[in-house]
């Protein structure tokens, strides 16, 4: 990498036809990423700024996954609740083996020092999704610049890829499917959707 760092800011653009009261990435926020990186050329690539037919639904989407394939980080803004395009982008970046760094501070939307799923209480919960697409979790924009400096310091470091999804995948297998009744009885009743799950470990 040389001493320009591209850096995709995923997270939530305004909509006027939404009502939100949350947050997004501000003239600060960016900021203070280049502050705390201030040995490096940092260019944001940002979804918000931009001059191209909004109405042009195919050409918007096609320019936020260039944007997100041509960056050298990702740097999400998960402190409040996101829509589907952020999952996506995340999962886009993890595909090229972009690394992934989120800001989702402790008990903020998708991460809790305690909670309930579907009755059951857990702690220490991050969204699983957060959890598994991001190589680094921080709580403030200061810890996020430090881990992309010693990211991009150590040329060793390597981020998460699809293979690590096909490893969770594999996981699940190994570890939860005889306990997942549901899942379990499903597998049991259909051949093909069984192949397929044993695919899971056939193209590992």
């Amino acid at each position: 990498m040389d001493n320009k760092i591209f850096i995709y800011l995923a997270g939530s653009i305004k909509k006027g036809h939404e009502q939100i009261d949350e947050s997004f990435w501000t003239d600060q926020d960016m900021l203070i990423i280049k502050e705390n990186l201030a040995e490096y050329e940092v260019c944001f690539l940002n979804p918000a700024f931009r001059s191209d037919n909004l109405s042009d639904q195919r050409s918007v989407f096609g320019r936020d996954m260039t944007q997100v394939f041509c960056s050298d980080i990702v740097f999400v803004d998960a402190r409040d609740r996101r829509g589907l395009g952020v999952g996506a982008e995340m999962m886009w970046a993890k595909f090229h083996k972009i690394p992934i760094v989120t800001l989702a501070p402790k008990d903020s939307h998708y991460n809790k020092s305690k909670t309930t799923l579907l009755g059951i209480p857990v702690e220490d919960w991050i969204h699983p999704f957060i959890e598994s697409l991001s190589d680094a979790i921080v709580e403030n924009l200061v810890e996020g610049s430090s881990w992309i400096r010693k990211f991009a310091n150590n040329h060793t470091s390597e981020a998460k890829d699809v293979e690590y999804i096909q490893s969770a995948m594999q996981y699940y297998r190994d570890t939860q499917l005889s306990h997942d009744e549901p899942m379990k009885a499903l597998v049991t009743a259909s051949q093909r959707l069984h192949q397929r799950v044993l695919g899971v470990t056939n193209e590992q």
